[in-house]
This record gives structure tokens, C-alpha cells and sequence, in this order.
């Protein structure tokens, strides 16, 4: 069974209390945590996040659930990859590093471009465990692939027509406000149709500097290294601190566990949490200075760091020189 990042039920309670459904009893009854909700990076199976939707499309007889739920939804939804993604020269290139890294942001979807004269084709696939209704599911994965062609290519663009495999809904207004385009039910294929030549428009909000950066930080943590829990914190902590969510209390969010439960797995293998972050900065701080493409503002901001001040300090204590002297000294 295919696993997903609790992100994808982001909205899922606020659209349930929309239309008038006790979200968080119907997520019980599937066996899911309500508060898994606020570890959006924690990795949860697929088969009960699809039959919630469905169940909660049933009982409230709105047949736009996953529509519903894939508004408003920015890059973070894609988690860490989300960074990569959005410094990605173009879409072409961003589809690209989607197949590389989709285990991390949805096992449970199966995604091809078909490219045909001067349109290029999506095609998607829900993958669950059982045999089961997937209109929400569907709809929603295809709204949340919506998401990020608009991040790089404009919050106005359009695709030319979107294909669904289930039956027309009694209303399509949801349809329409969300795809802004024509709506083809009882299709052969679920997905959506887009001129060719958007694969490789540029994305004027690319940061090529950015782009290595968070490709080359998700490269050099070993998929290997899930096994123990200091692995697992060590590549949480490498992947948080750009983004300066490298504390102990964010990495147990992202774990799914408590404090606590966290440091106490640590202390069962011989770690803690601020040895590996001391030494993770340590590691990336070399790296950087010796890298040369960033400056010590860039490289404070990259270690969790609010000040550049506070990253000198820090460095100073750690390497006995100032980062410019050594900096200059290694150069």
C-alpha cells in the first residue's frame, strides 16, 4: 500500500465543516489521527485518505470534495520538494524532478507527459489498495498537479481540456472555477490536455542558485539512511534548515511523534538532537565557504539562521576564526 504526505488533508477539515460533516470522526473511523493534520510531512497510507474523501463526498452528497480540498494549495504541499520544484527553469525541468522525487510527495500516483504536435498530454493514475469509488481522489490529484503548473507558469493559465474517467457531476461550477477550461467526463483516461510550448516556457521566479542548492541537498542524504531514527533526523534536519525549520519540535512533527518519544529514540541509539544539528551546520557551513556561490547572509539564512550575526558568533565558537578569515584562509 501506497503512502502520502499528510499534507494532502491540509484542508480536509475546514471543508468538511463547510458542509456541515464532523471531519475529524469521519477521519477516526478510517483509522487516521486528526492531528496528523499538523505533521504535514508525515508519510500516511493512501487507502484510508481515499475512502475518507469518498465517504465524506457520500454523507454529504457534494460531489466536489477533491476539488474542494485542493483550494488553496501552495508548493508546500510537495514538502521539502516543493523548493526544488519551485526554482526549476521550467516546467519541463520541474516534471522532470517530480518522477526523481515523487516518493517523497505521493507513492500512490502514476503520472506520464505524452507529447503530440504542438500539445503535450497529462495522464494520471490513483493508485489504491482496493477496489473503491476514486472520483475524489482523482479530481483532487489532478487539481493539486493544477497547482503547480500555475506556480510556474501564472496564476492565470488554463489548460486546453481536462479529461475524467467517472461521470459528470449534477453541477459544474466547481469544475469550472477551479480548471477554467472545458470538462470531458466519461473519458478514457483521467488528466488534462496543455500547449506543448508551456513545457518549456521560463519561470521568471527560477533562482538557479536555489535550484542546485535544494537538488544537491536532497541528492546527499542517503535513501539508505531511513532505517534508524538518527538517520531519519539527520536528513530531516538537512532538509528543514533552509527553510528554518530545523527544531527539535518541528523534525517530531514531521516524525509523527512527540518530544519526548523523540528524544528518548534518539537516546536508544547514542544521539541527540542538538549534537547532529551542531554537526550538520558544521558539515554545510564548510561546504558553502568552500563552494564560494554564497555570500555569509545566504549561507546564515541556508543553517536556520534569522541573523547573519548569530551564524558568526556561532562559527567563531565552533572553527575558532570568524567564517570571511576562514573563508579566505582555505581559498
Amino acid at each position: 500500500m501506497g503512502c502520502v504526505r499528510a499534507a494532502v488533508l491540509a484542508n480536509y477539515l475546514n471543508v468538511a465543516e463547510q458542509l456541515g460533516v464532523d471531519g475529524a470522526a469521519q477521519m477516526l473511523r478510517v483509522g487516521l489521527r486528526p492531528h496528523i493534520i499538523d505533521t504535514p510531512d508525515a508519510l500516511i497510507p493512501v487507502d484510508p485518505v481515499a475512502k475518507l474523501i469518498e465517504e465524506t463526498a457520500r454523507i454529504s452528497q457534494c460531489e466536489t470534495v477533491g476539488l474542494r480540498m485542493s483550494q488553496p494549495r501552495s508548493m508546500s504541499a510537495f514538502g521539502v520538494v516543493g523548493l526544488l520544484l519551485a526554482h526549476q527553469r521550467n516546467l519541463r525541468d520541474a516534471w522532470s524532478m517530480v518522477h526523481r522525487y515523487l516518493s517523497m510527495i505521493n507513492e500512490s500516483v502514476a503520472l506520464r507527459i505524452e507529447e503530440e504536435g504542438d500539445s503535450a498530454l497529462l495522464v494520471e493514475e490513483v493508485l489504491t489498495g482496493h477496489a473503491q469509488p476514486q472520483r475524489q481522489s482523482i479530481e483532487l490529484a489532478l487539481a493539486s498537479n493544477l497547482n503547480l503548473f500555475r506556480t510556474l507558469l501564472g496564476p492565470n493559465w488554463a489548460p486546453r481540456v481536462v479529461y475524467l474517467q467517472h461521470s459528470a457531476p449534477r453541477q459544474l461550477d466547481d469544475h469550472q472555477r477551479i480548471f477554467r477550461c472545458r470538462c470531458v467526463f466519461d473519458a478514457e483516461i483521467n488528466g488534462m490536455r496543455f500547449a506543448r510550448a508551456d513545457l518549456d516556457a521560463p519561470n521568471p521566479m527560477a533562482d538557479p542558485i536555489l535550484g542546485r542548492y535544494a537538488s544537491s541537498l536532497i541528492e546527499s542524504i542517503p535513501a539508505a539512511a531511513r532505517g534508524s531514527m538518527t538517520a531519519r533526523v539527520r536528513r530531516l534536519i538537512h532538509l528543514h534548515m533552509p527553510i528554518q525549520r530545523a527544531s527539535i519540535k518541528a523534525v517530531a512533527q514531521s516524525l509523527g511523534v512527540s518530544v519526548h518519544k523523540l528524544q528518548m529514540d534518539l537516546a536508544a541509539e547514542h544521539s541527540e538532537f542538538s549534537e547532529m544539528l551542531n554537526e550538520a551546520r558544521r558539515e554545510q557551513a564548510r561546504q558553502y565557504l568552500t563552494s564560494g556561490r554564497f555570500d555569509i547572509g545566504q549561507i546564515a539564512s541556508l543553517l536556520g539562521y534569522t541573523e547573519p550575526n548569530s551564524f558568526t558568533r556561532w562559527f567563531s565558537k565552533q572553527f575558532g576564526e570568524s567564517p570571511t578569515k576562514w573563508r579566505r584562509r582555505v581559498a
